[in-house]
């Protein structure tokens, strides 16, 4: 921990603003903090809850000083973003030609993506925070986007204006959303899977022959 303290502190980046991701020419970065900082950051927020957390908490807890953590985030929201919502798109299996297996493996992804307990426990405060950060607003929606993606071929061609894949996402990833805001101890669990699914497929055109 200490050498991890000690070799931030020689890097050549500046931390006078706060208002930063991108370090200065220099010694390149000890990815060992950063990863050290992501974890610090999710054990936190399990024990303490998003309104609590502070950098000088997650300094402390990873080794490390708030000045290193301004040097890569610009804040505790960006902080969070990228520690509790996965950077990886989560792939899609093979589309099947069953609209109901697809639409399943649509609603078992956003599952994937908010079924955590960091991601519930920091959501309510996180998004409130995006609000005010338009930054973490667009890097939480091509987050999503970028997530999401995977499943746009399977009910049509290309995206098109007229597409109903974004509002189908919309209505899958809102739900959730709603759910860990609204009934905080409502899970997203396989009945919720299998409600989802029969909702949105019930209602779905079927292709005709």
């Amino acid at each position: 921990m200490l050498y991890w303290y000690y070799d931030d502190l020689m890097t050549a980046e500046s931390p006078d603003d706060g208002n930063r991701s991108t370090p200065s020419p220099g010694r390149p970065r000890d990815g060992r903090i950063d990863a050290a900082i992501i974890s610090a950051t999710r054990e936190l927020i399990v024990e303490t809850g998003y309104s609590a957390l502070s950098l000088s908490a997650i300094a402390a807890r990873a080794g490390t000083t708030t000045a290193a953590i301004y040097r890569r985030w610009s804040g505790k929201a960006q902080l969070v973003h990228e520690a509790v919502l996965s950077a990886e798109s989560i792939p899609a299996p093979d589309g099947s030609g069953d609209v109901r297996e697809d639409i399943r493996a649509l609603v078992e992804t956003v599952r994937a993506m908010f079924d955590s307990p960091e991601v519930r426990l920091a959501l309510p405060g996180l998004i409130a925070d995006t609000v005010a950060d338009p930054q973490v607003h667009t890097m939480m929606i091509a987050r999503l986007a970028g997530n999401l993606t995977a499943f746009e071929s399977r009910f049509g061609q290309g995206r098109r204006d007229d597409d109903q894949l974004p509002m189908l996402a919309e209505v899958v990833a809102g739900t959730a959303i709603f759910r860990i805001l609204i009934r905080h101890d409502a899970a997203l669990d396989d009945t919720w899977v299998d409600e989802m699914t029969e909702l949105i497929t019930e209602r779905w055109p079927h292709p005709t022959a």
